[in-house]
């Protein structure tokens, strides 16, 4: 194997393996945000229970079909992924802590 085909089939890898993990990451904020009532965003002060759902929601679609992307060995954005990181990454920073404790 050539030293250049190996630095391709690394990077593939790499990015196959970022990608299936930020997708899970991102079903497993949704499935928190749906877990929370309504009541317990109101009581954080926090944004509707909606959008905080609407958001996870749409991160974890755009993170699956650009899981689905690097699985066929076709570039997926990395500024959609970027971006849809963050969104969950707040959620998950700074949302999920306050709700689950109104939750119990």
């Amino acid at each position: 194997m050539r030293p250049y085909e190996l630095v391709i089939f690394t990077q593939y890898y790499v990015q196959l393996i970022l990608a299936v993990a930020l997708a899970a990451v991102a079903i497993f904020a949704f499935i928190e945000a749906a877990r929370a009532s309504g009541y317990a965003y109101q009581s954080a002060f926090k944004r509707t229970k909606g959008f905080w759902m609407g958001v996870t929601g749409a991160s974890a679609v755009f993170l699956v079909l650009m899981a689905v992307q690097a699985s066929q060995f076709v570039g997926g954005s990395l500024f959609i992924q970027l971006i849809a990181a963050t969104a969950v990454g707040v959620f998950l920073a700074d949302v999920r802590p306050v709700v689950s404790v109104r939750r119990r």
